[in-house]
């Protein structure tokens, strides 16, 4: 009896945390949305939100924190490029960890950028062609082919430095932050 009780009790839990944060990161979407600048910096930050789930429960649970995040930023954001930066970028933290796995520092550094490329480039020919938003169509004609190729770079650039910044970020959950919850 005690340890379905507790099982119960970890269900809870684990449903409340989850909650909380997918809460916690739909509001700091939208108030992305009002910062013109923060359009690439909030899905990282809320990608960042995901770290706790995937450390205190699993995967699985955090996976579906993301999907939820996802779906309400698309449907309430004001800021639809950070909404979809989200939706295609926004998992990396749960997916960082098996990238790491790979042993070989060249090739693992590689699939990291080929799915940074690949996931910008994905979502920049979405939101372009299929789901067009002028303003950005706009932005990318003054840009020029040189300036395109810069563009993705940087978002590159700055994904290695998320991803450097995510243990990091970790240990600062595991050792100051957790000893305060009392999730146990």
């Amino acid at each position: 009896m005690s340890d379905r009780h507790s099982s119960a009790r970890r269900q809870s839990v684990r449903m409340a945390y989850c909650g909380m944060a997918a809460g916690l990161s739909v509001v700091i979407m939208l108030l992305g949305g009002v910062i013109p600048a923060a359009t690439y910096a909030v899905p990282m930050l809320c990608g960042l939100m995901l770290l706790p789930i995937l450390l205190e429960f699993d995967a699985r649970s955090a996976w579906i924190t993301y999907f939820v995040v996802a779906a309400l930023a698309l449907i309430l954001g004001f800021d639809k490029e950070a909404a979809f930066f989200y939706i295609f970028m926004g998992y990396y933290p749960i997916v960082k960890w098996r990238l790491d796995r790979i042993r070989r520092k060249g090739l693992r550094l590689a699939a990291k950028i080929g799915l940074f490329t690949a996931a910008i480039t994905a979502m920049y020919a979405l939101l372009l062609f299929v789901f067009p938003i002028e303003a950005l169509r706009e932005e990318f004609a003054g840009l020029g082919t040189a300036m395109t190729v810069v563009f993705v770079a940087v978002h590159v650039l700055s994904m290695l430095l998320y991803d450097r910044l995510l243990l990091p970020m970790s240990l600062i959950y595991v050792n100051w932050i957790r000893p305060k919850l009392h999730l146990k």
